[in-house]
């Protein structure tokens, strides 16, 4: 892995392995030729105590450059679970933002099957690779710039992931890009969004099996005043999924 992450409890940064620099917020740390940290290993810089982390999704906020509201890592978990992400499956997404879904689902995908990311925005683009490339070698991420209300590709996909505007305009077309069975995700902030979505996926041969919504509340451990963070973030966005169905019913 070419970039590891370091965290202090007040910064967190990136260790170029290449160049043994770590770079953090305002300052590079040059580290001695000798020393070659790995994920585990612990620091001491200038009194001040780091731990070596793998770059994983769930650190994507220590270090990536944002374009974009990032999915959250509680969110891309169980989008991950119930749209069936794992290896071997090919996986269509648009809206890619600053990259973090990207990643979570590389990461589930490991070296076998194929992300297709599908993005209007090329500024996005260029931040979004420029993120992922620091935790992933994405070898098998295919980037499209373009638009995925129109977008047609020769193969058929398991799983689609919806982070864009208007998830209900791109419905339909994913309908087509589908296998039997395939999954979709509309990912939206607001109610009035939420209803459009499970609206365009019925009328267009999708069975809605959940309306979620993923809150997380960290906890402060101290001995005898352990109590909730007051830093909570009340609300992401509502994840609507579906299932493809078939044209027909069978008979029994």
């Amino acid at each position: 892995m070419p970039y590891l992450i370091v965290k202090s409890q007040n910064e967190a940064g990136l260790l170029d392995t290449a160049t043994n620099t770590i770079k953090l917020k305002g300052r590079d740390l040059q580290l001695e030729p000798n020393l070659v940290p790995t994920h585990g290993d612990r620091l001491r810089i200038k009194g001040e105590d780091f731990t070596v982390f793998e770059p994983d999704p769930v650190f994507f906020p220590d270090f990536a450059a944002r374009t974009a509201q990032i999915i959250q890592p509680w969110d891309a978990a169980i989008i991950i679970h119930y749209c069936s992400i794992f290896p071997g499956k090919r996986i269509l997404e648009s809206g890619i933002g600053s990259g973090a879904l990207s990643l979570a689902i590389l990461k589930a995908l490991g070296k076998e099957g194929k992300l297709t990311t599908v993005e209007i925005n090329k500024t996005y683009i260029g931040k979004a690779e420029q993120n992922v490339r620091y935790a992933s070698t994405a070898e098998n991420w295919e980037i499209v710039e373009g638009s995925i209300e129109t977008y047609q590709a020769k193969e058929r996909f398991d799983a689609a992931v919806l982070d864009i505007p208007e998830p209900w305009s791109a419905v339909s077309n994913i309908a087509t890009q589908l296998k039997k069975g395939g999954r979709i995700c509309a990912y939206s902030p607001t109610y009035n969004q939420l209803e459009k979505n499970v609206a365009a996926m019925k009328q267009n041969g999708f069975i809605v099996f959940s309306n979620v919504e993923i809150l997380k509340r960290e906890l402060l451990v101290r001995d005898n005043a352990t109590r909730p963070d007051n830093n909570i973030i009340g609300h992401t966005a509502f994840m609507t999924f579906g299932m493809k169905l078939s044209k027909s019913t069978l008979k029994v």
